[in-house]
């Protein structure tokens, strides 16, 4: 039986006041809407039009509501029973792009599905694999996760696109006010307040942005246009197409996926749990499961895959309210969303220091929790070096990326990602510095006398 930790507000069971749920989950909606600029720019790389755009868009977000709602469950083999919100993939990105330069949407479509089967064949072995994941590994996984989102928060808050941009004052100002009123509602809010910590920041931060002119006419030119309710259909819906070319990259990154996801309800698992020591391996397989409906879902629909976020995990224990309750609302308000091209847009204009600010906030918690995962189960010296190791070569991905240019290009999905490399390495090591441990334990349960 999990304990339930003392700063939770809503625990998972928990069912929160309508109105009180209805902040939350907006909360979690504007967090979810952070990656709906990606489908933008891959339609737009393939040439595609507005209405393409719209469409996808909307598709996306309702594959996303459709997999959070499913995470929340847990019925008949689905759902993990966490509030473990689904956005449009990063992971995915790089991989959907080049399926769409080479087939359009269509050939984009069919991979996504081939990813999402893959996902569910894992996770009906995830049970199995469970030797391979340890509490230090799992909460290495927790921490690869957090540093994943560094790069991306830190230059949102800093206001900079691109290598050797200059940083942007007024981007600056902005998101450290931002992110000074999140923290400081967080850390001083009385009783319920610190519930809206990251709601009251975001409204501040997009009036002193729209006041600045961050929030540029162009944009709200767009959300004026866009109609209020419109059905994101695609000429080409039913169309999917497949190449065997594309298939060892789709399954890698859906391993990969699957990975983050492992992390991510594991982490929900710990602030839900106060005496948290080790996964529970079948409540992650069904949470996996729940996950791979929603990539399968994505392709089906025409959106671009979608993933688990681990911002909006960090969030709901930051604000002490982890109700799987507040799944289901912000995962039916976000698919009702996608039918509303004008109210999407309002989502996906959100700032760049607003975005900044949210993603520092939450990341200082993942980071913090993996530590104590890694630190909490007891270090001896094969897991300093198989944690120790790993971490060094995954953030020299990060840090170096450049170092890995001649990666042969069958390999290059494994280096997309710190959280890969570094998980896939600690795995392997962690297999063979245990071969010398089996061996004496097996010997040492050898009757006494026999050779």
């Amino acid at each position: 039986m999990a304990k339930r930790p003392s700063g939770l507000i809503y625990g998972v069971q928990d069912m929160p006041p309508v109105a009180v749920l209805a902040a939350l989950a907006v909360q979690h909606i504007f967090l979810m809407s952070s990656t709906l600029v990606l489908p933008v720019v891959l339609v737009k790389e393939i040439g595609g039009s507005f209405d393409q755009i719209r469409s996808v868009v909307g598709l996306s977000m309702i594959a996303s509501g459709l997999g959070t709602i499913l995470q929340a469950m847990r019925w008949r083999g689905v759902g993990s029973g966490y509030l473990c919100p689904n956005l449009c993939g990063p992971n995915f990105f790089t991989a959907c792009v080049e399926a769409a330069w080479l087939g359009g949407l269509p050939l984009m479509r069919g991979m996504v599905i081939v990813a999402g089967l893959t996902e569910a064949v894992f996770a009906r072995a995830v049970h199995r694999l469970k030797f391979l994941f340890p509490t230090e590994i799992t909460g290495l996984v927790v921490l690869m996760v957090a540093v994943g989102l560094v790069p991306l928060g830190v230059s949102k808050f800093l206001g900079i696109n691109y290598d050797g941009e200059p940083i942007q004052t007024e981007n600056l100002a902005v998101a450290a006010l931002t992110l000074l009123i999140m923290v400081g509602v967080n850390v001083w809010g009385k009783g319920k307040l610190r519930l809206y910590s990251v709601l009251m920041g975001m409204i501040f931060g997009y009036l002193l942005s729209l006041t600045l002119g961050l929030l540029g006419r162009a944009q709200l030119h767009d959300i004026v246009l866009a109609p209020w309710v419109a059905l994101p259909f695609l000429e080409d819906t039913f169309k999917i197409a497949f190449r065997w070319s594309l298939l060892p990259t789709f399954i890698i990154v859906s391993i990969c996926g699957a990975l983050k996801t492992f992390g991510n309800l594991i982490l929900c698992e710990k602030i839900n749990d106060e005496e948290w020591s080790q996964p529970d391996i079948n409540q992650i397989g069904t949470g996996l499961m729940a996950d791979s409906i929603c990539v399968t879902a994505s392709g089906l629909l025409g959106g671009m895959a979608s993933d688990t976020s681990a911002s909006n995990v960090s969030l709901s224990s930051a604000s002490g309210a982890t109700s799987r309750y507040i799944g289901y609302a912000a995962g039916a308000l976000f698919m009702l969303l996608g039918f509303s091209p004008k109210l999407s847009a309002v989502l996906s204009v959100m700032p760049m220091p607003v975005m900044g600010a949210i993603l520092v906030f939450v990341t200082s918690y993942m980071i913090i929790s993996g530590l104590s995962i890694i630190i909490g189960s007891g270090m001896d010296s094969r897991n300093i070096y198989v944690i120790g190791i790993s971490m060094v070569f995954g953030l020299s991905l990060d840090i170096l990326p450049q170092l890995y240019a001649g990666v042969p290009a069958w390999l290059r999905p494994l280096f997309d990602s710190s959280l890969t490399f570094s998980t896939v390495l600690a795995v392997v090591l962690n297999q063979l510095l245990s071969l010398g441990k089996r061996k004496d334990a097996k010997a040492s349960d050898r009757p006494a006398g026999t050779d």
